[in-house]
């Protein structure tokens, strides 16, 4: 009998103890309606912006009914290509966000079905990612090249010699260098070229180019963007003036740039994103969108190392930072 009571009490507590366990068991996570996976080809100030503009413009319009997932590529083209792979296999996705020219490109490349929406991508035209019925949309970085030339001018009248400095193997970055070639030979300025092909080459060619031309200037560049606190401080302890096109490189010591904002950039993105996934337009149907760049940004502390000042003509058009 005894035996029989202790088989009881154990069956109870087992009992007990499953009723326990189903009790605190987590219940499942909600599905997301939409998942959206973002390719972002490197980490710094503007990329990062762009895909948090991104992902706070959907959440605001989905709550919790939009999820991502998010892979860096950490500058590296043959990653790139490895997540685009992946983002492809993946059903779960039901659209991509490619951040930058080396995203856009490595996952166009494999995906064909699924919509792309792209930013921070200087002239998608030029790499091929537009034509008739293709999967692709989204907002270009391109800048007002006649206006940034015409900030640089101001600040630095006594300028006759510039040099370009940008990434030889970055297609955003050479188009947007010959566009600024163009505008500044047009003007009677002498223009070299100080190209580099990896990230260790960067301070010799800055160096070099500091004791050759009189201003530096460099077009939308990932490299250079990565490295904008070394390229500083050389420009700086040889007093060159050094002109960026993204603004939020500023606080790194650049002189000035008159860029884009990559916040609002990811949100003009996000937009897009949601009149393809929601309101069931076609990708080939929405035009690539310009992103504004009307307000010239100098860096205060730089302006006053090199004993410059912001002339009346273009002060009302200045942010100070």
């Amino acid at each position: 009998m005894s035996k029989k009571m202790i088989v009881i009490a154990a069956l109870a507590a087992t009992f007990v103890l499953s009723l326990v366990i189903i009790k605190n068991m987590k219940k499942p996570a909600v599905t997301a309606l939409y998942t959206i996976g973002i390719l972002q080809t490197a980490s710094h100030p503007a990329l990062d912006a762009v895909r948090e503009g991104f992902v706070e413009e959907l959440q605001s319009k989905f709550g919790n009914d939009i999820a991502f997932v998010v892979q860096n590529a950490q500058g590296s083209v043959s990653q790139a290509h490895t997540i685009a792979q992946q983002f492809h296999a993946n059903r779960q996705l039901n659209g991509v966000f490619a951040i930058a020219t080396p995203a856009a490109q490595a996952m166009s490349a494999v995906e064909k079905i699924k919509p792309i929406v792209i930013a921070a991508v200087t002239d998608p035209n030029a790499l091929g990612l537009i034509y008739p019925m293709t999967n692709v949309c989204g907002v270009t970085d391109a800048i007002n090249v006649p206006g940034e030339i015409d900030m640089l001018i101001e600040l630095v009248p006594s300028v006759k010699t510039i040099g370009l400095l940008y990434t030889s193997g970055e297609t955003n970055s050479l188009v947007m260098a010959k566009q600024m070639r163009e505008e500044l030979e047009a003007r009677g300025l002498v223009v070299t070229d100080f190209a580099v092909s990896n990230e260790s080459d960067l301070p010799a060619v800055t160096e070099l180019a500091c004791r050759k031309v009189d201003v530096l200037l460099a077009p939308t560049d990932n490299m250079v963007a990565c490295a904008i606190s070394l390229i500083t401080t050389i420009t700086l302890k040889y007093k060159k003036p050094f002109i960026v096109s993204d603004n939020m490189l500023l606080k790194f010591g650049p002189l000035a740039a008159r860029g884009v904002d990559y916040k609002t950039t990811g949100k003009q993105a996000a937009q897009l994103a949601y009149k393809v996934l929601v309101e069931g337009e076609k990708p080939y149907e929405l035009p690539i969108e310009q992103a504004e760049s009307t307000k010239a940004f100098v860096n205060e502390a730089t302006l006053n190392a090199l004993g410059l000042v912001i002339p009346e003509s273009l002060k009302e058009h200045v942010i100070l930072v």
